[in-house]
């Protein structure tokens, strides 16, 4: 069977044999630590690949830098949301159902470039989904030191136009640049991306930041609060999906006529559906960002997330909310809240409201055992066809759609 070319993978296929070259090896940084893999195939197309970093000690003899493999088992999913080095419309996770097959194959290239022009660094400004690969002219290097003394490379490279870009390598970067480049060289960065307006391309990764909530001061972070749903926040997505064996998140693959929720690691699985949905909430106060998980929307719904997707559901995409879903909008409710020490606020219950003598009790939960929610893993991909009642038992896990 002729293996598949990067370039024709999509996302929640069923795995292809592929033939690659693992070309670099990273551990990423920022919102997620990963390990993370770059392949390119004999057709000079390359994709992503990523693994728990949990999982290291298990690849590290499997799969090596510059060596070439015949590769299956992994899994077909959307490209990283942040800092992607590849622009590519999939990426593939690998869990310890990947095989890597040791082979032989010198069309391979050895390496990737996907060098920006000076016109599309200008668009990437700030942004860290996909990271830039850029070459250029050493014009100049020059020296400086930040506040907290660490010593910083200044570089400026020219395009074929004569337009300066300014490339800033901080120092656990600055020995891929050796001495003995000098002005007038040729020089390829990659994996930077654009920090500032004035062209200035940086390796430093991004951060989160996060603005807490300012309540007053309690003795406990439980409360209870009588308020409505405002706003769900769709594009954040309304559900998750857990493996039974190991609780790692699920994917959705795609074969023909048949829908199959899959984990990287196990086999025979049964899938579990959980709500996560975050939401806008008021009261006759204020508005606030609240998340409503498993428990809480099973008290307010009377419907399982499982059901909720599989029977009532439009589709399995996780950010189109069902309209079952959105019907609880508007509607006052007795919200058991708890507020974490980042600032998020967690509806652990929904009860009907109490007497309107008591609708302004805002005060802690006394005696109240609080659920403390799991946080969901990142979301399952999207479709729009609608399915049928999930089986409960069998070795495949699979759904034929209507």
């Amino acid at each position: 069977m002729a293996c598949q070319r990067i370039r024709d993978i999509k996302q929640r296929q069923k795995a292809q044999s592929i033939e690659i070259r693992v070309l670099r090896k990273w551990t990423s940084k920022g919102k997620k630590e990963e390990l993370c893999y770059q392949f390119v195939d004999a057709y000079g197309d390359s994709i992503e690949a990523t693994a728990e970093l949990k999982h290291g000690k298990h690849f590290e003899p499997l799969v090596q830098v510059q060596s070439c493999y015949k590769v299956s088992g992994y899994i077909c999913t959307g490209p990283r949301p942040y800092m992607a080095t590849v622009e590519h419309p999939a990426s593939l996770v690998i869990g310890q159902k990947a095989r890597f097959k040791p082979i032989t194959n010198d069309n391979i290239p050895t390496e990737y470039f996907n060098f920006a022009t000076y016109d599309t660094i200008k668009r990437r400004i700030k942004d860290q989904r996909l990271l830039t690969d850029y070459i250029g002219r050493l014009e100049r290097n020059s020296q400086r030191s930040t506040g907290t003394g660490k010593r910083l490379q200044k570089t400026r490279l020219q395009d074929e136009m004569g337009r300066e870009v300014e490339i800033t390598l901080w120092p656990e970067m600055q020995h891929l640049y050796g001495n003995e480049v000098i002005p007038g060289d040729i020089v390829a960065i990659m994996s930077a991306f654009v920090t500032e307006h004035n062209d200035q391309i940086g390796n430093e990764f991004g951060r989160d930041a996060y603005s807490k909530t300012t309540f007053s001061e309690q003795s406990s972070r439980n409360f209870l609060c009588e308020a409505t749903i405002k706003d769900i926040h769709e594009d954040r997505g309304w559900y998750y999906v857990l493996c039974s064996k190991c609780s790692n998140k699920l994917y959705l693959e795609q074969e023909s006529e048949v829908l199959n929720f899959v984990c990287k690691d196990d086999d025979d699985i049964v899938p579990n559906f959980r709500y996560c949905v975050n939401a806008t909430i008021t009261d006759a106060t204020r508005n606030a960002d609240a998340v409503f998980f498993n428990e809480s929307m099973l008290a307010m719904l009377n419907i399982t997330c499982k059901d909720m997707v599989l029977k009532y559901g439009e589709t399995t995409n996780p950010k189109k909310v069902p309209q079952l879903i959105k019907s609880a909008t508007n509607t006052p409710k007795l919200l058991h809240l708890t507020l974490k020490n980042d600032g998020k606020i967690v509806v652990n219950n929904v009860t009907e409201p109490i007497s309107a003598t008591n609708t302004q009790s805002t005060g802690p939960i006394q005696g109240t055992s609080t659920f403390t929610p799991t946080t969901p893993l990142s979301k399952t991909g999207t479709s729009k066809r609608q399915l049928q009642e999930y089986p409960e038992t069998g070795g495949s896990r699979k759904i034929r759609k209507a």
